[in-house]
């Protein structure tokens, strides 16, 4: 799949949602772990420091209370309240070496541990004189024990509840590094969610820029296609209508005149058929590119569509300002040029009209142009200035494409046949199939009247499909009546050139019941000679497939000899121009003897057309041509006409009776 400029945006606009929802997520994942992290820790923290200070606490009710007691038991006389002291000195004994071996068994910091060493050292070095203390004051010795109490065992106590007051002081050291280390972490996890939310919000506002900023190419791309041709990037229609509009207002306000041109490029259906559209496109990029070169800044060149193009002159100074300018136009198009290794040349007429002098409606002014340019075509003069006599003449023209185009989808089309004689046997070997047009109207339309017509309008091609389709009918069923005379089909240039030509005659072929051997197609020289490459392989495919070929008007599209020995053809015929005077013209004489006396050299039958009396009938058969065709002999008539023909000629053949 091709990845245009707008799915590239939209991936880039998906693509980068998506990251801001990574990162969000990202940053509520992230934030989320840290802060239970955090908890966690702070929680272990809290849990152990409470467990730690509990038993320093037990330590030190423990120590205290052993303390009292001693004073207590020394003060005491009743021997059982002594013994119950006693008791419960030893429980409190217990209670401390507890507390203290639990508290040595929990993780415990440096100092800590240091505290803890010298608790036990004090400890084990005071709980002599303690014992000691009791048990005098137990056998009644109170002096004694008050005085190894006040001596050592208050002193040494004081030492171990300063080092427990220590510890506790440590714990609260620790939770309190706990807690910063907690606001540290916390302060560190809001400032990567602070850059994390930072750039997502960052990748937003990114991504919100490229999209506003690609709409708006994308707005003027599309304001510039409204108003653009894409191919050559001239001003099209819509565009050219409203600058002509505009140029027609300040003409009026202004009182001054413009020009308006209309033009088309000639034969350019031709290289759009023969040699492709990609040519073709490349062919209109170089006609907009010397037209634009010819004008002026303010002047406008626009391409109507297809090789239709119009150009505004914004100021013009009177006929002979506009023809100059049409003039510079056509000699910059006319001139050869190079594409895809292919020396070519094209043509163009152009059609001018003025403001105000032939209207001062825009529209109008349109249509006055196009009538112009067809009238400059149809007479090859290059461009024409419009005259009131050329209106109806482009709209009788559009007309007739119409009804051409319903005619040939309604077969109201009809085929004359003119016959050609042998000279040898004396006798008709084949015919002509002319397409003639029976028109409503205008009544029965020779081929000059609507060839040019379909050749400039593209209707060539069916034109000459219903041909081949029709004289293939008339010859499979003359053929079944026992008529076996060669059927001459005429071949348009459009068509030699077509490259698919040979295959589409193949497949019409299946259709009909006729050996193909009967089949002549007949190619101008100047077909052949517009692209000689071209032709000579589409004239080799057809000749492999069985038809006989034949270059009509030979003689007037100067063949290259080279070219006339690699074409695979059966006839040349001699174009009636030098056949029709060649009684009375010298060199029209020379140039039929040596036409068939080049033929007959080259193993190639000639055929002479356009014989119109018995004077050249007479030379022509003196000079050895093989066979001739004109009014001399017959008219092209009617399929039931060109019946009678042969039972009634003298070069006729005898047939049978056909239903």
């Amino acid at each position: 799949m091709k990845i245009t400029p707008q799915i590239s945006l939209n991936l880039s606009v998906i693509m980068g949602f998506a990251l801001i929802v990574l990162l969000m997520v990202s940053l509520t994942l992230v934030g989320l772990l840290r802060i239970a992290e955090i908890n966690r820790h702070m929680e272990k923290i809290v849990t152990n420091n409470n467990v730690k200070t509990d038993l320093v606490h037990v330590m030190k009710d423990a120590l205290r209370e052993r303390t009292i007691i001693t004073h207590l038991v020394s003060l005491l006389k009743d021997p059982f309240a002594q013994n119950e002291e006693y008791l419960n000195f030893n429980d409190q004994g217990v209670a401390f070496s507890t507390a203290r071996t639990a508290l040595e068994g929990m993780s415990l910091g440096p100092e800590e541990k240091e505290v803890q060493a010298r608790i036990r050292a004090l400890t084990i070095k005071t709980q002599p004189s303690v014992v000691r203390a009791v048990d005098l004051a137990m056998d009644g010795k109170t002096a004694e024990a008050r005085k190894l109490i006040e001596t050592e065992v208050v002193t040494a106590q004081k030492s171990i509840a300063l080092e427990l007051n220590r510890l506790l002081e440590l714990q609260k050291q620790e939770t309190g590094n706990a807690v910063a280390k907690a606001k540290d972490a916390y302060e560190r996890t809001r400032l990567l969610m602070l850059v994390l939310g930072g750039s997502a919000a960052g990748l937003g506002l990114g991504i919100a820029f490229v999209v506003i900023r690609n709409a708006n190419k994308q707005a003027d791309l599309l304001q510039h296609q409204a108003m653009f041709d894409n191919l050559t990037n001239l001003p099209n229609r819509v565009l050219f209508s409203d600058r002509l509009q505009q140029t027609a207002l300040i003409a009026r306000r202004e009182k001054r005149a413009f020009g308006l041109f209309a033009m088309d490029l000639d034969r350019f259906k031709e290289i759009n058929d023969t040699l492709g559209h990609h040519i073709g496109d490349r062919v209109l990029q170089h006609v907009a590119a010397c037209a634009r070169g010819c004008l002026r800044e303010s002047d406008t060149v626009a391409r109507m569509g297809g090789d239709e193009f119009t150009i505004l002159l914004a100021t013009v100074s009177g006929h002979e300002g506009a023809i100059a300018v049409a003039k510079k136009i056509l000699k910059a198009i006319g001139k050869p040029f190079m594409i895809a290794g292919r020396n070519l040349e094209i043509g163009a007429s152009i059609g001018i009209v003025l403001f105000p002098q032939h209207g001062d409606d825009p529209d109008m002014l349109l249509r006055q142009a196009d009538a112009a340019m067809y009238t400059a075509k149809q007479a090859q003069s290059g461009y024409r200035v419009y005259s009131d006599d050329l209106g109806h003449g482009a709209e009788d023209r559009m007309a007739l494409q119409s009804e051409l185009r319903q005619a040939i989808a309604n077969n109201e089309l009809v085929l004359h046949f003119q016959p050609k004689i042998d000279f040898s046997a004396a006798q008709v070997s084949g015919v002509e199939a002319l397409v003639r047009w029976q028109h409503p109207v205008h009544g029965l339309m020779a081929p000059d009247t609507f060839i040019p017509l379909a050749e400039q309008t593209g209707l060539i091609k069916p034109l000459t499909k219903w041909v081949l389709k029709t004289a293939l009918r008339q010859c499979e069923e003359w053929y079944r009546a026992g008529i076996s005379l060669a059927m001459s089909i005429n071949v348009s240039a459009i068509s030699i050139q077509d490259p698919e030509f040979p295959d589409q005659m193949a497949k019409i072929l299946e259709d009909f019941d006729v050996p193909i051997s009967q089949i002549e197609l007949e190619i101008t020289e100047t077909a052949v000679m517009s692209e000689p490459v071209r032709a000579v392989e589409c004239i080799r495919k057809l000749s492999a497939l069985g038809f006989q070929i034949a270059i009509d008007d030979f003689g007037t599209g100067y063949s290259s000899m080279a070219y006339l020995r690699e074409l695979l053809v059966a006839k040349i015929k001699i174009d009636k121009s030098f056949v029709k005077d060649m009684a009375s013209n010298h060199n029209d004489a020379v140039i039929v003897r040596s036409t068939v006396e080049l033929g007959h050299n080259l193993g190639l039958k000639v055929v002479a057309e356009g014989v119109e009396d018995q004077a050249a009938w007479d030379k022509l058969k003196g000079l050895g041509c093989d066979s001739a065709q004109g009014y001399y002999m017959s008219r092209p008539l009617p399929s039931v006409d060109f019946l009678a023909w042969l039972q009634k000629s003298p070069w006729g053949i005898p047939i049978k009776n056909i239903s």
